[in-house]
This record gives C-alpha cells, structure tokens and sequence, in this order.
C-alpha cells in the first residue's frame, strides 16, 4: 500500500511538472505574439530610439548653428578695428529733416538718407555719447572710423523723417531737444521722445528755451541747464550729460554752469573734430548745411582736422 502511495505521489508530481512547463512555454509564446502585433498595429513605437536620436541630432545642429551665430556676431565685433590713440572724432550737426527750399537748416530727407548711406558705407561706426564719453575722458578704445550723428533743437520731423532713415541704416544718432514746448506740432513730442530714446537714440539738451546764454548770468544759465536736464530724465528715464549751446554761443559761466548741472559733455559750433586735447565741456562739431552737394559733404569728412 505504502509503494501504491508513492507512485500516485511520484505520478502526480510528473503530471505537475509538465503542466506547469507547457504553462510557461504557453506564456513566452503569447506575450511573443502580442508583442509583433502591438508592434505591427503601432509602428511609431518601433521607432521610439529612432525619434530620440533624431531628436538629438536636431538638438545639436540647432545648438551648432547658435554657436556659429555666435561666433559670427564675435567676429563681427572683432573685425571693427579698435585705437585708443587721440584720433579725433567728427560729430556732425544737423537740424530739420523735411522738404524746403532756401533755408540751410532744413535739409531733405532723401539728401540726409544719401550722405548718411555714404557714411555707412565708407566704413564709419556711428556713436552714443556715451561711447564718446567713455572714449575722450575714460580712455576706453572705439572704432577706427568713428563718427557721431546730431540733431540740434529737436523737431518733430527729427521723428518724422530723420528716425526712419536712422533706423533703415542701423544707425546711431543724438537729438539735443529744446524742452519749452514739447508739443509734437513743431517741436518733438514727449511720446516721439520716449519712443526714439527706448529704441537707442541719444536725446540731450539744448537748455530749457533756447536762449543766448552770453546775456543770461550764470545762475540764469544753470537754471536752463537743470530745468531741461529734469524734464528730459523724467520722460526718457535715462541720465541726461550732454549739451549743445544754443547758437554756439557761451562763455565761462556757461562752462562752470554746465559742469555744475552734471553734464559731461558740451558741445559748441565750432568747426573741427573732438578729441582729448579739448575742454569736454566745449567740443567741436561739423556744421551740415542742406546747401552742400555730395562732393563737399565728402570733403568736410576727409579734410576736418582737430
């Protein structure tokens, strides 16, 4: 009875073992076959790795071509040929921008776009005033060919006409506005100011009124510094420490008023270039008459001395 019992036993457990390996068997071949099919019905996993190391390689390339932009816009930097030498910058001096006939003042729009044209394309690198600043009294290295853009008085066909043409050239430029009558009819508006300035565009003073600072005392002349210094901050929430004087003229009082209202830089309408071995606060610019032809215009950049 006792060998009957083990062979039920030894019976049962080989029936067991079988069972169980044609359960496993069974389950390798079933998940084999849901496998291709959910494959076959879903081609896109397939390519999971593919789509990754696509993914990648789109990744890389976009991060080749930024590194290239970047080294290009370095490069472009480094091609502009730097001196620290006292070379003498010309800043020129414009007034009006539209279509008159017999005021030297006003100059055309399509003559100040050409003589500006001619300017980029002879190599020249237009400057802030800060840069010039930073230059005549930091000793910081510019251009080569540097030169500085003014516009004095500010009028609104500055905005009208002469920003346009600034920005279709990529160039920089300086508006020293008279702040008494910021209407936008005449002169410049506050929002034409806000908006050139936001874009880059230098705006400075040309005193409150526009006075002959030669008859004013110099508590007189510091009021007209300080009162348009303020209203200029105000609207363009930027330093303001340049100055032309009005009609060229001034005197030492205006020199010591100047310096006292925190201006930096002075303009007068002197001819020759700006350089180290000036008074800062009485620099030379280049007159623009909407009388000079190409030729002439020319010559007043290559003939200009300090």
């Amino acid at each position: 009875m006792k060998n009957l019992n083990n062979f039920f036993t030894k019976k049962n457990i080989t029936i067991l073992t079988c069972v169980l390996i044609c359960v496993i068997i069974s389950y390798f071949m079933y998940n084999n076959l849901f496998l291709k099919d959910t494959v076959n019905k879903n081609p896109n996993n397939s390519t999971t790795t593919e789509t990754i190391d696509n993914n990648q390689e789109i990744n890389d390339t976009d991060k080749e071509i930024s590194d290239v932009e970047n080294e290009k816009e370095v490069n472009t930097n480094n091609d502009l040929k730097l001196t620290n030498e006292n070379v003498g910058v010309p800043v020129l001096y414009y007034h009006s921008v539209k279509n008159s006939e017999n005021n030297e003042v006003i100059i055309a729009p399509q003559k100040l776009r050409n003589q500006l044209r001619y300017i980029k394309d002879s190599g020249y690198t237009t400057l802030t005033l800060k840069e010039l600043e930073d230059y005549l009294l930091n000793n910081t290295p510019i251009p080569e060919k540097s030169i500085v853009i003014t516009f004095d008085d500010g009028y609104m066909d500055n905005y009208t006409n002469a920003f346009p043409i600034l920005k279709d050239l990529d160039m920089k430029a300086t508006i020293f506005c008279i702040t008494f009558e910021l209407d936008g009819k005449y002169y410049l508006s506050e929002s034409a100011i806000k908006k050139m300035s936001d874009y880059g565009i230098d705006i400075q003073s040309h005193t409150a009124g526009h006075p002959d600072l030669t008859k004013m005392t110099y508590d007189e002349q510091l009021k007209e510094f300080l009162e348009s210094k303020e209203i200029l901050e105000a609207i363009t929430e930027k330093p303001v420490t340049s100055i032309a004087y009005p009609y060229g003229n001034y005197n030492d009082n205006s020199v010591k008023a100047a310096k006292d209202a925190g201006f930096k830089l002075g303009f007068t309408t002197d001819l020759g270039l700006s350089d180290r071995d000036d008074n800062p606060l009485l620099l030379n610019r280049i007159y623009i008459s909407s009388n000079y032809d190409m030729d002439t215009f020319k010559q007043l950049l290559e003939n200009t001395k300090k």
